[in-house]
């Protein structure tokens, strides 16, 4: 049996190595604009603010298909500022539309129905 001073000892180990190892996060999955989902009228910079979001995590878009019909597009930094919508960009329009993040940097969305981004319809994260 050993003796305490060694059990101590050992469990010093044991919490040394474990602080050494890099801490492993499991993905997130993130619903943008919460229960507000994918609209007009929606401030997502507030709604990303705060968050961090790593590579592995989902983005949700979750939006209508009748009237107030939306998508999501995905953009490049000078067309995220300008609303603007690639001849190639990738759209997507489900209405629930799951978004991996598989690399760090920054990434872009808009709503490419016309008027949409420029009443707000964009977001942009960081990924880590």
């Amino acid at each position: 049996m050993a003796s305490p001073k060694v059990a101590l000892a050992a469990m010093a180990v044991v919490v040394a190595v474990a602080a050494l190892l890099p801490a492993t996060a499991s993905a997130a999955s993130y619903t943008v604009g919460d229960d507000s989902g994918w609209d007009i009228g929606i401030d997502y910079r507030a709604w990303a603010s705060g968050k961090k979001f790593r590579v592995g995590d989902t983005l949700e878009f979750l939006y209508s298909l009748g009237e107030a019909e939306h998508n999501v597009v995905l953009v490049d930094a000078q067309s995220f500022a300008a609303c603007t919508v690639p001849s190639n960009a990738p759209t997507r329009t489900t209405g629930d539309d799951t978004v991996s993040l598989t690399q760090a940097g920054q990434w872009f969305f808009i709503c490419g129905i016309e008027g949409h981004c420029q009443d707000g319809m964009k977001l942009a994260v960081n990924v880590h």
